[in-house]
């Protein structure tokens, strides 16, 4: 087995497949990339398996070293990547060579960009994953959960020779944006909080703080105020959004811990929890209401559509 060497791990990269499935009643985070649509994407360039596991770049500043040859994509945000000195755009698969250099430098837009190879970076199973969580220590090059550093080895394939290029056709890109509308579908408790704070979810523009990571996207904007009751500690998907005593509201994401007792209004939609990883702090967010049954049609097209 070949791969890549890690020259610099840039600001934050990290090795995600689809996530740790089964193990959140343990307490154990799914983790996964935050950006799933551009994973997916990145797999399909390559005919993978959709739960192959990719790199998730964000902000930029990873360097990798080729010591094989195979075809890798790379999509999500344009982090300037070079191969060689060579602009390459994303949205598309392209063949490496032994000694090949791959850079990303600063976003020109987006946030996060993922890479695949062909048949996905081979490290070792951890609960039967091989996403990257930090906070719980699993996955990744050592199985420990973290970030790719200098000198890191990632295992993948070895192609005899270099299949066709492909790119993604322009109607299928997703729209990369610093002002976004988060469909929210109000879950069982929308009735714990007043006509005052729904008057501010609907009506308000929150901003995207910098103190946002892989655990949960952090607002700031006016306060919605709270109910005055406390809740039991229960399950928190994907997508929740929790409402704190402070007010400002917290979008949870792929590393977020498996239980919370702060109130929530509902979840988004996760397709926009995708376009939401492509922003940089002080991006504007604004809410918009939509209907379980709408979100569940869209989530179904788009499960169906990347075969998981």
């Amino acid at each position: 087995m070949t791969g890549f060497r890690v020259i610099k791990g840039g600001i934050l990269s990290l090795l995600q497949d689809t996530g740790r499935l089964r193990y959140q009643h343990l307490g154990v985070t799914r983790g996964g990339p935050l950006d799933a649509k551009s994973a997916s994407w990145a797999n399909r360039l390559l005919d993978n398996h959709p739960d192959a596991a990719v790199i998730e770049v964000t902000a930029g500043g990873l360097e990798l070293e080729s010591r094989t040859q195979t075809m890798v994509a790379v999509t999500g945000g344009d982090l300037n990547l070079t191969v060689n000195g060579e602009p390459q755009p994303p949205w598309r698969s392209f063949w490496v060579r032994q000694g090949d250099r791959l850079k990303f430098a600063t976003p020109r837009y987006g946030f996060r960009a993922y890479i695949a190879v062909s048949g996905g970076f081979q490290t070792k199973l951890v609960l039967g994953s091989r996403s990257s969580v930090q906070r719980d220590h699993l996955g990744g090059v050592g199985g420990k959960g973290s970030a790719l550093k200098a000198g890191d080895e990632l295992p993948c394939g070895h192609l005899q020779e270099e299949t066709l290029s492909r790119e993604i056709p322009m109607q299928y890109l997703p729209e990369i944006s610093q002002e976004l509308v988060l469909h929210l579908i109000p879950g069982y408790q929308q009735h714990e909080f007043g006509k005052e704070a729904w008057q501010t979810v609907w009506h308000s523009e929150f901003t995207l703080s910098q103190n946002s990571n892989r655990m949960g996207a952090r607002l700031e904007g006016p306060e919605v105020k709270t109910p005055a009751q406390s809740f039991l500690s229960e399950g928190v998907s994907y997508g929740a959004v929790q409402v704190p005593a402070n007010g400002q509201p917290i979008i949870m994401l792929e590393d977020r811990q498996t239980l919370g007792g702060y109130p929530k209004l509902g979840n988004i939609l996760p397709l926009d929890g995708f376009r939401l990883a492509q922003c940089t702090p002080g991006a504007k967010i604004r809410f918009q209401p939509m209907s379980l049954a709408e979100g569940q049609q869209q989530m179904r097209r788009y499960l169906r559509f990347f075969g998981l």
